[in-house]
């Protein structure tokens, strides 16, 4: 554990960790004069570098690459390891050390450099895919999570442990173009990678996997599949033939049509001689999501007695912008239900099943406009120092801070957090530090950051001069939440800027947006002349710049003071097309089962399901 882990000491000391050490420190605090001496301690088998490091970086189900983060992981605790003589800082240890146990990404990542340079010299031609997937295909997977009981899995250690000894002489390598990696750069679970991982997974879908021979004789691999009970997993061909220095493509079909929405799921493919040696480790991992075509399916009751009827509705909606053309079915199980011809509205019916394929009309976004107005703002630039407001604290160069604040409109919808950045603008409804960004856009701009307000979006330092603050004002009829930026310093040339956002608080006056900027006395065109007035929406397509980058309504800062206020209006999005199918079925007999409505459309890849679990019975509890 991370815990017991030595540190450097400038005197010869011993480290206690957790309870132990607060409990010897009261106790020095409670007695003087107290002396102690400590017992050498006792060699002890442990696990070793089969147990993840509870510091160690982990990937998540938020991650949105489509390549499963991490890849690989590699020895990082307590490593003994070369030191500079002369470190550059206090902790880095005593001037003249060579060699310190040493642990951390600092010492995991080396390892992982190392091997990679080993691979290349033992194989000069191999590409840097090819290395990545020698050590990702043989790494070792007993791995257990910091708490050295629980099997980790594929976001804790990518495909596993690196194993140089295996890794050095591998079976099988992968390799991918950087062209492919271009054309697949919204959908890389299909690049020719050596794991799985899809970030939003419908239902199901089905990839492409080339291996590479790496000997010179014909190698046979039997693949196999650990996964959960409800995710199916399917190689084919299942026994893969590849000759000599030759290649070859399988298919890899994943369906998760049976997980629930938001859930997470690992699974491991095994790719193994005959004889039972050298096996090859592909890790597949999704979280179940729903596809832009959104596909429904409910059943009322889901319990029934046999001969009774229960009412299905399946329902595909369209939440894209453009309209699209689906397919949709959903069979009943012949042996256990059977399906009342005379209650399918909305498809066409079979004896065991319903059917339905047509266009859907796409959905229609926010529409968020902007204009120079100058009767915009309820009152001007008013300095919130004025009102005795504090400034924002931690503010710093390229930082957000985001607020729950009363709820407003905007774009149709309401918010009551919005985050206020330090060069220029707020995010509506919060954001992260990928949505910082001192770069302006020319809005809109479906890159983050989105739903954005930007009076002033340029590079600006608070840390150099100015203050940020956030509060509200009234008039004793209405409210606003104001977000004050009053002479925040450009990075680069160090002028000055004052400038507002005015927000509405809804039901207080507004029964509607009331978005609006207003400029204060000190003013410029932007750090270097790049600057962005206007606004977006949460998609970042639609939106409005009144000015960027030296063009707009008003040239800045050519303006008299006061004159120059831009309104912000927008109108809310539509719903698109919809089409409902609905049903009867009668359970038959008793029985347990599930029943799966699917879609698929030239829009996206794969198929998309929606599973309701349904149980006949001879008699109700």
């Amino acid at each position: 554990m991370q815990g017991l882990a030595t540190d450097n000491y400038f005197i010869p000391g011993v480290h206690l960790d957790g309870p132990e050490g607060v409990e010897l420190n009261d106790f020095m605090v409670a007695h003087t004069g107290v002396t102690a001496t400590f017992t050498g301690g006792t060699a002890t088998e442990t696990q070793g570098d089969a147990v993840m490091a509870d510091f160690s970086s982990r990937g998540g189900p938020n991650q949105t690459l489509g390549v499963n983060k991490l890849d690989i992981t590699a020895p990082g605790v307590q490593i003994l390891a070369a030191m500079t003589p002369l470190p550059a800082t206090v902790e880095g240890g005593l001037p003249g050390q060579l060699f310190q146990a040493i642990q951390g990404t600092s010492m995991s990542s080396p390892h992982i450099a190392g091997s990679a340079a080993m691979l290349k010299d033992l194989n000069p031609g191999w590409t840097p895919g090819q290395i990545k997937s020698a050590m990702m295909l043989t790494a070792v997977t007993d791995i257990v999570k910091e708490d050295g009981v629980t099997p980790a899995d594929a976001y804790d250690t990518g495909s596993g442990r690196v194993d140089l000894t295996r890794a050095g002489n591998p079976l099988i390598t992968m390799d991918e173009s950087i062209d492919n990696y271009y054309m697949y750069a919204d959908s890389l679970w299909n690049a020719n990678y050596p794991s799985f991982y899809h970030p939003n997974l419908s239902g199901e879908v089905t990839v492409n996997r080339t291996f590479k021979n790496e000997r010179n004789v014909n190698i046979v691999l039997k693949a196999t599949v650990d996964a959960p009970d409800d995710v199916e997993i399917t190689v084919s061909p299942e026994s893969i033939l590849i000759p000599a220095n030759g290649e070859r493509t399988v298919q890899i079909t994943v369906n998760g049509a049976k997980v629930p929405l938001g859930d997470v799921r690992f699974a491991m493919i095994y790719l193994t001689q005959p004889n039972g040696r050298n096996q090859m480790v592909f890790p597949v991992s999704f979280v179940r999501g729903q596809s832009d075509l959104a596909l429904t399916k409910t059943c009322d009751p889901t319990v029934l007695l046999v001969g009774d009827t229960s009412t299905c509705t399946v329902t595909v909606e369209n939440t894209t912008f453009d309209d699209a053309y689906v397919e949709v079915s959903d069979t009943v199980p012949r042996y256990n239900a059977d399906l009342i011809a005379s209650s399918v509205e909305g498809a066409e019916h079979g004896q065991f099943g319903v059917w339905w394929s047509g266009w859907l009309e796409a959905a229609q976004p926010p529409l968020v406009n902007a204009a120079v107005d100058p009767l915009a703002s309820p009152a001007g630039y008013l300095p919130l120092s004025a009102f005795g407001i504090s400034p924002i604290s931690g503010v710093s160069d390229e930082s957000i801070t985001n607020y729950n604040v009363p709820a407003f409109w905007y774009a149709g919808k309401l918010y009551s957090r919005i985050g206020i950045v330090s060069n220029g603008y707020a995010v509506v409804g919060g954001g992260t530090g990928q949505d910082v960004d001192y770069i302006n856009s020319n809005l809109p701009d479906p890159a983050q950051p989105n739903n954005v307000l930007a009076p002033f979006w340029t590079d600006l330092n608070p840390t150099f001069g100015g203050t940020m603050r956030i509060g509200t004002l009234g008039d004793g009829v209405d409210t606003w939440i104001v977000l004050d930026w009053e002479s925040v310093s450009n990075y680069g040339d160090g002028e000055t800027n004052s400038f507002q956002i005015w927000i509405g608080i809804a039901g207080d006056g507004h029964p509607g947006e009331d978005i609006s900027f207003t400029y204060g006395p000190d003013l410029s065109d932007g750090d270097g002349g790049y600057l962005t007035v206007g606004a977006e929406n949460e998609y970042g397509n639609s939106g409005q710049a009144v000015y960027f980058d030296g063009a707009g309504e008003v040239p800045m800062p050519s303006y008299p003071n006061g004159d120059y206020e831009v309104d912000v209006f927008s109108s809310p999005g539509a719903a698109g097309g919809s089409h409902t199918i609905t049903y009867d079925l009668r359970g038959m007999r008793r029985s347990t089962f599930t029943n799966c409505a699917e879609m698929t459309s030239p829009w996206y890849q794969g198929t998309t399901y929606s599973c309701v679990d349904m149980e006949i019975v001879n008699a109700l509890p």
